[in-house]
């Protein structure tokens, strides 16, 4: 059995000192069966609490992008700092050190980078010296060798991606969550627990809002083949077990999922020359205003796209400024059914379609893929279709 783990804990799980005792406890725990383990930490707490990184962010009115890189890293620097200290405490030989210094190298996106590669020669070599590596979440440096941060969720890439570099004998995610379920059980109270489930329905309802384990990280793993358990804080055992592969138990619906609440954009061509001209030029002008678009549905007169609620002012600012004439709908949220086995079987858009439809909700939008199926619907609906296809096809 390979003697090497790691683990990763979330904000939550370290946001006060008693949580950072049961963190310990549970690393000396684990310890017990590997010989080492690496320990990837995020920064302590959420929004308010003292070395939280949007806490921390407060401080400054605008920093550069290089400034504000190296400000939100901060976060986890200090709470690897702290965890190795505790663990020392408790006997146990342990090094904190950087997400540079542990070999997570970035593209030139200096805050929401992506994430190229692991050099792990210094890894190895603190853990040749150490029981534990405590590494800053959700950082690396760029090629241009400046400090780079992640995305929203970036501790657990960083977790996933050194597991898969150092071939760990496990991948543990401390969480204060019960399960994975198969929706959002505050706004779906019939939402199932998932006790297994492969890492691409779980990249695919994480894409489309459901907040467990970063799309990016679940990606990983099953390129790597990487089996990954999702860990209750509150009791210590693995509440999830995230399999590499696609699994086959009959239910060919894994869950609902929302997205954030967005607006939509309905554009017109108004007797352009060329068409596909026009939406070039349209969406570049969005693309480049630094907007995500989301739901293209293009025809030949008319297109349509949503855009973060957020952003709808940015978008509809540069539209008009350019001469293009739009209409909007919001607020709005897409709403998803989620099931890499659904490809290949019939009638599920028709059973997607006519349950909303029975529900007395209007579907403004649709998109699919091989695992997805997704609607855009009037916010105020959001809850009300979440329920509807969590009925329709997980039965409660």
């Amino acid at each position: 059995m390979n003697d090497l783990c790691v683990m990763k804990f979330g904000g939550t799980c370290l946001a006060t000192e008693e949580d950072r005792r049961k963190s310990v406890d549970l690393c000396i725990r684990e310890l017990e069966s590997y010989r080492r383990a690496v320990i990837v930490v995020s920064a302590m707490g959420s929004k308010g609490d003292p070395y939280s990184t949007d806490t921390l962010l407060e401080l400054v009115s605008s920093p550069i992008p290089h400034e504000k890189s190296c400000l939100m890293a901060c976060g986890e620097v200090i709470s690897a700092s702290v965890f190795a200290d505790m663990l020392r405490q408790r006997g146990i030989s342990a090094k904190a050190i950087t997400g540079w210094n542990a070999g997570l190298r970035t593209d030139e996106q200096l805050c929401g980078a992506d994430l190229e590669s692991v050099e792990k020669e210094y890894l190895h070599a603190s853990l040749e010296e150490n029981d534990c590596v405590v590494v800053a979440g959700f950082q690396g440096m760029s090629s241009g060798g400046t400090v780079s941060t992640l995305r929203r969720g970036g501790s657990d890439i960083t977790a996933t991606a050194i597991a898969a570099a150092l071939d760990a004998g496990e991948l543990m995610l401390f969480k204060k969550i019960d399960s994975v379920y198969t929706a959002d059980p505050e706004r779906v109270p019939g939402a199932l627990k998932v006790d297994r489930i492969s890492a691409e329905d779980l990249r695919q309802l994480a894409w489309q809002g459901a907040e467990v384990v970063h799309p990016r990280a679940s990606e990983i793993s099953g390129d790597a083949g990487i089996m990954i358990s999702v860990m209750s804080h509150r009791t210590g055992e693995s509440v999830t077990r995230i399999e590499p592969f696609v699994l086959r138990s009959g239910m060919y619906i894994t869950g609902v999922a929302s997205g954030s609440d967005a607006v939509q954009f309905r554009i017109r061509t108004d007797n352009c020359d060329s068409v596909h001209e026009f939406y070039s030029f349209a969406f570049g002008l969005v693309a480049e205003a630094g907007v995500s678009m989301d739901m293209f549905s293009v025809f030949d007169s008319a297109a349509m796209f949503t855009v973060p609620l957020e952003d709808e002012h940015r978008v509809s600012e540069v539209l008009s400024d350019n001469g293009i004439v739009y209409e909007t709908i919001s607020p709005c949220a897409k709403v998803s059914i989620v099931g890499a086995g659904m490809h290949g079987i019939k009638g599920v858009m028709a059973r997607f379609s006519a349950a909303l439809d029975r529900a007395g909700i209007n579907m403004l939008q649709t998109v699919d893929s091989h695992a997805t199926i997704s609607a855009l619907v009037l916010l105020e609906q959001r809850d009300e279709a979440l329920r509807t296809l969590h009925r329709e096809f997980l039965g409660q």
